[in-house]
């Protein structure tokens, strides 16, 4: 069986409803990789809340892992991922981004590795349509996709942006992600 990664992409709103979905995990089975817009001298200060109020591991990029001990993972920068032999290194690369961190960049540089994991892509409130094109080439591999529903978003972008694209393979409502975070 392999291993699960659910990556999870949101801007304007997202900071409490991250912080509220994370704290409904009972018992962590899968890695979580959450891509904040967040300016960066602030990522060390939501990252450091996280660590203090979650009972589960909380890691912030750059890190070297192989993703067998699942974890939350708060990318605190634009990072790309590049495999080396059994291990995954997340690095910041800051060249040609659009956001901080940048979800789509993050996501494309994943795709190469879309296989090796049992792969869902979460896309949560926030203005633009950042992650969609990332999340449709990792759906194009395999990947499930899935949005959160307008009338639970503070603000309906990126969902939005994911659905009308078609990527989405279910809309979910707050509490429905939070069972679903449950699980994890």
């Amino acid at each position: 069986m392999r291993n699960k990664i659910v990556f999870v992409g949101a801007s304007t709103g997202g900071p409490s409803q991250i912080k509220e979905l994370l704290q409904t995990i009972q018992s962590l089975s899968s890695t979580i990789i959450i891509m904040q817009h967040m300016r960066e001298e602030i990522l060390p200060f939501f990252i450091k809340d996280l660590k203090e109020s979650l009972s589960i591991n909380v890691q912030s990029t750059p890190l070297c892992t192989d993703f067998s001990k699942p974890s939350i993972i708060i990318c605190k920068e634009s990072s790309v991922i590049h495999k080396k032999g059994a291990m995954y290194e997340i690095s910041a690369e800051s060249q040609g981004q659009c956001y901080t961190p940048d979800i789509n960049k993050f996501l494309n540089t994943f795709v190469p590795y879309v296989n090796d994991f049992d792969t869902n892509v979460l896309i949560m409130t926030g203005i633009g349509d950042d992650g969609v094109s990332g999340a449709q080439k990792l759906k194009e591999k395999g990947a499930k996709v899935f949005a959160q529903d307008e009338s639970s978003s503070p603000v309906y972008g990126m969902p939005k942006a994911a659905f009308e694209r078609g990527i989405v393979d279910k809309v979910k409502s707050f509490d429905e992600i939070k069972e679903y975070f449950r699980g994890l």
